[in-house]
């Protein structure tokens, strides 16, 4: 956009700006070790593959339906507010998990889980948001600082089980979501606000118009609420940066379940399939770092729908490459990156489209965005397996994608509001 070709970055105060990547930071790590935890303790149970698979599927039902609730909460009450809220059930509903080993229980503890602790992460993008006023450089540094912790994370909770077992491992993660919390609490107040003349201006209104307490009734969600936030989506901004944000996500939701069963398949080792992941995962942690330049450099919109494309197009060529594991890499090292740079690339696009009272709401829809295509694809994928097999389902699932993303491409090349921000 021109926004960031003709005005200087914003000036984030250190006091600000810390505290918010260290929540980022904590925020992921607590899920990749919920997400080693979680399934150890399910087998240690004596679940079945099934009930494993519903398990973990159980984190994303409740964020998908409520996450734009929480957005609304956080824009209506306060953002730094509820996340303190959230992050305080969090940590109170972890220590239950050891307590409770049967199914039912464990899948809701799941639910709830994976919904307090996905508005948290939606709370800590609302703020890095307000400070950097959506400017790319620091919701790249925000990106990479999110993504170091897993790099190590897995490592780390997979000795502390080996050496602990479930109650170490729980209580590591409870230490995590304590963690979470007092990052939160080092936000400054006027933090949330952007800054301390946005803060003081905020105070002065709500002196004649204070903030409601926080009542029974607000944690029913509104259809009102809903509509509103899905009217965003009017602006041709957001539009965009949602249909990204949904697409940024498959090629990643395909890596988490059909290419490792394929790469299984053809004789890779467990170790080898590890080490293919792990080369995604780094380059996307410094990926993000580069988001600002190229912004400068590529119309935001191309800049967008053209790495959309890359790193779809990127997967869907996995069984083009024969099993050659130095093609397989170099493919990850490739997509990884351009997955990092989408991050803060889409996070910037939106943010900087929308004003400051609606930013929550804003994260809130990308999540949503993020949550449905982890939920569709594999199950129509899945579908595709099984009519044309798993190999073949990555071209017809892969160019399927890709047909959206010429699609989509011909509407914004179409777009007059697009062509005024080039």
């Amino acid at each position: 956009m021109s926004d960031s070709r003709s005005q200087g970055r914003p000036q984030v105060p250190r006091r600000a700006l810390v505290p918010v990547l260290a929540t980022g930071l904590a925020t992921n790590v607590y899920a990749d070790f919920m997400l080693i935890v979680v399934p150890l303790w399910a087998l240690q149970l004596g679940a079945s593959p099934s009930q494993i698979g519903i398990m973990i599927g159980a984190r994303s039902v409740l964020p998908f339906l409520l996450t734009i609730h929480g957005g609304v909460l956080m824009d209506r009450l306060g953002t730094r507010r509820m996340m303190m809220l959230f992050t305080a059930i969090t940590a109170l509903l972890i220590p239950l998990y050891p307590v409770v080993p049967w199914f039912p229980a464990l899948v809701t503890l799941q639910m709830l889980t994976g919904l307090f602790a996905n508005l948290h992460w939606v709370g800590a993008q609302t703020l890095i948001a307000r400070l950097g006023k959506g400017d790319a450089y620091y919701l790249g540094i925000f990106a990479f600082v999110s993504r170091v912790g897993s790099i190590a994370a897995p490592v780390v909770i997979g000795l502390i089980w080996d050496l602990t077992g479930a109650k170490g491992g729980f209580a590591a993660c409870f230490l995590i979501a304590c963690a979470m919390l007092a990052t939160v609490a080092a936000v400054p107040a006027w933090g949330e606000h952007g800054s301390r003349d946005e803060a003081e201006a905020c105070a002065r209104a709500r002196a004649t118009n204070p903030l409601p307490p926080f009542v029974w009734r607000d944690a029913l969600p509104r259809l009102a609420d809903y509509t509103g936030a899905i009217a965003l989506m009017a602006i041709p901004a957001v539009a965009l940066g949602i249909a990204v944000a949904l697409l940024r996500h498959t090629p990643s939701t395909i890596q988490s379940s059909f290419y490792i069963t394929y790469l299984k398949d053809i004789g890779l080792t467990a170790t080898a399939i590890g080490f293919l992941i792990a080369c995604a995962e780094v380059t996307s942690a410094f990926g993000s770092l580069f988001a600002a330049p190229a912004m400068r450099r590529i119309p935001i919109h191309w800049l967008l729908i053209g790495l959309t494309g890359v790193t779809i197009a990127l997967m869907t060529a996995t069984p083009l490459f024969g099993g050659v594991f130095l093609l397989l890499a170099a493919a990850q090292v490739a997509r990884g990156a351009g997955h990092g740079l989408l991050h803060p690339a889409t996070f910037s696009f939106i943010a900087k489209a929308l004003p400051n009272d609606a930013q929550a709401r804003g994260v809130a829809l990308r999540t949503t965005g993020n949550r449905l295509g982890a939920l569709v694809l594999p199950i129509v994928m899945g579908f595709v397996a099984e009519a044309v097999g798993v190999e073949a389902s990555f071209l017809v699932t892969g160019l399927g994608l890709l047909a959206i993303v010429v699609v989509i491409a011909v509407v914004a090349g179409r777009s007059r509001a697009f062509h005024r921000a080039a």
